[in-house]
């Protein structure tokens, strides 16, 4: 101060300031750059992961349909069957009906990514809003579908079953089908005659398949909804990964 170097003094601290300002915001930036890095790494790695299990679900969700509707024709010519008894099935014809009868084509409850998803709260990564509500609203249409596929279960155990194996012999249907031998085993044959015009004539089973049909159809129509949200879901992931 004595000498007169005030002046100079200032301009060199505010000079020192302005460097260490100028420091910390590089810094701060290339904080931010390598957290932004990490963060699309791990939505990357998430993408690639949501990618390979909403395929494998989209192919579960295809056949489950296709089978149903398989059961449905059948249940179709059981019922036109009913109607008009001068036109008889054959054995051939009736018994993969029936063994078709015994199955609700159940579709895996178990979602291991998208229970991760929530659970985790890593549905925030997910920087795309359009997928982002897709995940979001997955859990409720699923589980919509998944009610009904218990119902449907439930049916084929509790009413279905025991009312078909009591006129035609599970041994007879399982011959048909023709499932692998356990070692020297031969298929067995049942000693009891088997009763389709029975059968046909239960007041009881024509309103039990034509239940399992509208069970049926309300899978087929709720997995379809199903199947083009995957296929979106899918289209958003790819374009995701394709644009980083």
């Amino acid at each position: 101060m004595e000498t007169g170097k005030t002046g100079k003094y200032f301009k060199y601290a505010i000079g020192e300031i302005v460097l260490v300002v100028i420091g910390i915001l590089i810094a701060l930036q290339i904080n931010n750059w390598n957290e932004e890095r990490k963060t699309n790494i791990e939505e990357r790695e998430l993408l690639t992961n949501l990618s390979t299990e909403f395929t494998r679900k989209l192919n579960e969700l295809e056949i489950k349909n296709a089978d149903r509707s398989t059961n449905v024709i059948g249940i179709n010519k059981l019922l036109h069957n009913i109607s008009n008894r001068d036109e008889k099935l054959s054995e051939a014809e009736m018994l993969p009906i029936l063994a078709g009868l015994q199955i609700w084509f159940a579709v895996n409850e178990e979602f291991s990514i998208i229970d991760m998803l929530f659970s985790s709260g890593k549905i925030n990564t997910i920087s795309n809003d359009s997928l982002k509500t897709k995940l979001i609203s997955w859990p409720d249409k699923m589980e919509e579908m998944l009610e009904e596929q218990r119902a449907l279960q439930e049916l084929v155990i509790q009413s279905i079953n025991p009312l078909i194996i009591t006129y035609v012999s599970q041994t007879t249907m399982i011959n048909f089908l023709q499932l692998p031998k356990i070692l020297e085993e031969t298929y067995a044959q049942s000693p009891h005659n088997n009763d389709y015009n029975g059968l046909l004539d239960s007041r009881n089973f024509e309103s039990l398949i034509g239940l399992k049909k509208v069970y049926l159809l309300q899978n087929i129509r709720d997995s379809q909804e199903l199947i083009s949200d995957a296929q979106r879901i899918l289209e958003l992931i790819n374009n995701q990964l394709h644009n980083d």
